[in-house]
């Protein structure tokens, strides 16, 4: 057996696997040019024609199966997503050109077409746009093997488990995990917000992606040990190391066993007191996450995936059945849906966001919904018809003024005299609240508290607007602070603004999932918290071992300490006492 080699990469989707490598990786920056004869051009853009009908057959085929399975509406997308390409003049016009212009092969020319047009969408500082590179290769490579009439899904009819090592991989690639045999993927490129990512969750398949030459490095004779929380890929583990992750899988399915046990269980102090802890959610196959985890309804629904990746703009239809399927998943619990926050970082190619210098203080979140009124309106119109169907609230993100809420509201009351006046159905009384995420709404949320039904705090903008630090930049990534003295303050100045008015304050982002910054939080009197449903147990489990006024002894101490190395050290402290006694 070679010798075992250490790989670290990006984890993408949490869990433990050990098994054989299934080498899932194809190259195609090698591809052979040869010369096409004028009097065989025909021929050439005939071949290239039918590959491309067949590869679009394929794909509907594919997107049958994932529907089929109830994967998800968004990875169901993908393969549509995949289709355009194969319909775009772009791609297709430019390649029957070339083929005729170059006299060179379809499968060189096509290639190349795709190569360029993925390297120019690597350059876009738009993450989500950068990383759908990937789909143009997935189709490039479907296209290219029907060339050569040799397309296999290596993924189909495995008779064993296996963990698939890729340069990377296409979602049509990952749809074919569906039938259980893959039991991980760690793949050279990616990222944890590409398609393969999301399918991996949707999936519950442990995988790492960015590992740079995993591919390169492993054969299919070996073994392989993928590491889907920490990050850590082994190639050729020794026993050791076998024995050692096979103990680290059974704690962590143990772990994970013993936590679902508290689903259940309220999120109440040793005295009593009770503080709500409900589910972050990005995409819609993260819903169903709510009950699994114990998640006391929706703290955040993102509305972004609707809009992003598209072409034209979600129907009101469309958007309605997506609140809809969300409400009634979750019913009677309540689900707080946020409008649409594009710009900044997120862009959608239907709604003409502007280029600008400095996009985070920019036209994004609310400004831009008030700049394109109909686009919100009809956003607006299938949440208020939502609201019919269950315990549904609103809240508009990245609130400055309070001229802001006023023109929404306003806005909103005008949808509702429509759908009045159409006999379309939603709740009178549905709940408006905002996302306190910059300083101007801190230093007003006494005035802003008189407007609204409620606020949520958004820590991962707020503790960037508030300490000048852009949270995506290496370079100044150790200033990015969630425990600096000015944000522990901010945060503790809202809450008590939002209960001096009577309204409850809820906090969402990364500060509510760590378990010691939630008791933190709890003891400042923050009404609930909002995170990834996977870390509600975790969290659920530090509330119930402690007492209400130990977390308030424990905040009180925290906004006493002058400089962030101090509370640093007090949290760290705090939490190894509390370990010590759990």
């Amino acid at each position: 057996m070679s010798k075992s080699k250490l790989l670290k990469g990006i984890p993408v989707s949490a869990g433990i696997a050990i098994g054989p490598v299934l080498l899932y990786s194809y190259d195609m920056k090698h591809l052979q040019a040869y010369f096409v004869p004028f009097v065989d051009i025909d021929k050439e853009v005939q071949r290239f024609k039918n590959a491309v009908e067949k590869s679009k057959q394929q794909l509907k085929d594919i997107k049958k199966m994932v529907e089929a399975e109830k994967v998800g509406d968004r990875d169901v997308a993908i393969f549509d997503t995949h289709i355009l390409v194969l319909e775009d003049p772009m791609v297709i016009d430019e390649t029957i050109r070339r083929i005729c212009t170059e006299q060179k092969n379809a499968e060189y020319i096509f290639y190349d077409v795709i190569d360029k047009l993925a390297h120019s969408l690597e350059r876009v500082k738009d993450e989500h746009i950068r990383t759908r590179w990937i789909d143009l290769y997935d189709v490039a490579h479907r296209v290219i093997t029907n060339l050569k009439e040799t397309y296999h899904n290596l993924l189909e009819g495995l008779k064993q488990e296996v963990i698939v090592v890729a340069y990377d991989l296409g979602p049509s690639d990952t749809a074919h995990m569906i039938n259980g045999k893959v039991a991980a993927f760690a793949t050279d490129r990616g990222g944890p917000t590409s398609h393969t990512a999301i399918m991996a969750k949707a999936l519950e398949i442990p995988a790492v992606v960015g590992l740079d030459n995993v591919s390169i490095l492993s054969t299919n004779a070996d073994k392989i040990i993928v590491d889907g929380i920490t990050g850590v890929v082994i190639i050729n583990p020794t026993e050791q190391e076998i024995k050692e992750y096979e103990a680290r899988r059974r704690e962590f399915e143990k772990k994970k066993s013993l936590l679902l046990k508290l689903k259940d269980l309220p999120a109440q102090t040793l005295d009593g007191y009770s503080i709500e802890l409900a589910a972050n959610v990005e995409l819609p196959e993260e819903v169903h996450h709510i009950n699994i985890y114990g998640a006391d309804g929706i703290g955040l629904y993102r509305t972004e995936f609707l809009y992003l990746d598209r072409d034209s703009l979600p129907s009101e239809e469309r958007q309605f059945e997506v609140y809809k399927k969300a409400v009634l998943s979750v019913a009677p619990k309540p689900v707080v849906f946020r409008t649409v926050d594009l710009g900044g970082d997120k862009f959608a190619s239907a709604i003409p966001v502007p280029q600008e210098l400095n996009p985070f203080l920019g036209v994004r979140a609310i400004r831009l919904c008030l700049e394109y009124p109909d686009i919100f309106r009809t956003q607006l119109r299938a949440l208020l018809r939502a609201s019919a169907l269950g315990d549904v609230s609103v809240m508009f993100p990245m609130v400055s003024d309070l001229s802001e809420i006023r023109k929404a509201k306003d806005i909103i009351q005008e949808v509702k005299e429509e759908l009045r006046q159409e006999g379309k159905e939603f709740n009178p009384e549905c709940k408006i609240g905002i996302m306190i995420e910059v300083p101007s709404a801190v230093m007003t949320a006494d005035i802003l508290a008189r407007e609204v039904d409620f606020f949520s705090i958004g820590t991962n903008d707020l503790i960037q607007y508030t300490l000048a630090v852009d949270r995506i930049n290496e370079k100044v990534a150790h200033l990015y602070q969630p425990l600096h003295p000015s944000v522990i303050r901010m945060i503790k100045m809202t809450i008590e603004s939002a209960h001096r008015a009577g309204i409850w304050i809820s906090l969402c982002g990364e500060m509510a999932a760590n378990p010691i910054i939630a008791v933190i939080l709890m003891g400042m009197g923050i009404d609930k918290l909002s995170m990834a449903a996977v870390n509600i147990p975790e969290v659920k489990r530090i509330i119930r071992k402690i007492t209400f006024k130990q977390a308030q002894q424990l905040a009180e101490a925290i906004l006493q300490q002058e400089d962030i190395n101090a509370i640093k050290n007090l949290v760290e402290t705090q939490l190894s006492e509390l370990e010590n006694k759990l």
